[in-house]
């Protein structure tokens, strides 16, 4: 929505490792009288929350963890299979 106002804004290319093409803060109304004394320095100010919130990558530990779940309902998918197919000749199926 326009209300004809501006609006400041700092746009950061953190650059490819980071997984982000932009980040973009947008200073809000009530934090535009910060103390800050230079660009550069709202600069690092918005990149060092930047990269408070970026993730580079996952160790293999997490990435283990996040499989373990997929395995599990895999290979129990696989015994119920197995489970029905030996059981339906019993009950005529």
């Amino acid at each position: 929505m326009v209300k004809g106002t501006a609006k400041q804004a700092v746009i950061i290319n953190p650059g490819e490792k980071s997984g982000f093409e932009q980040a973009i803060f947008i200073i809000s109304d009530e934090k535009q009288g910060l103390r800050i004394s230079s660009s550069e320095e709202l600069l690092r100010l918005a990149d060092s929350i930047a990269a408070e919130h970026t993730v580079t990558s996952l160790s293999a530990a997490a990435g283990w963890k996040r499989r373990i779940p997929i395995a599990a309902a895999f290979i129990a998918g696989v015994a119920a299979a197995c489970i029905f197919m030996a059981v339906s000749p019993m009950f005529g199926l």
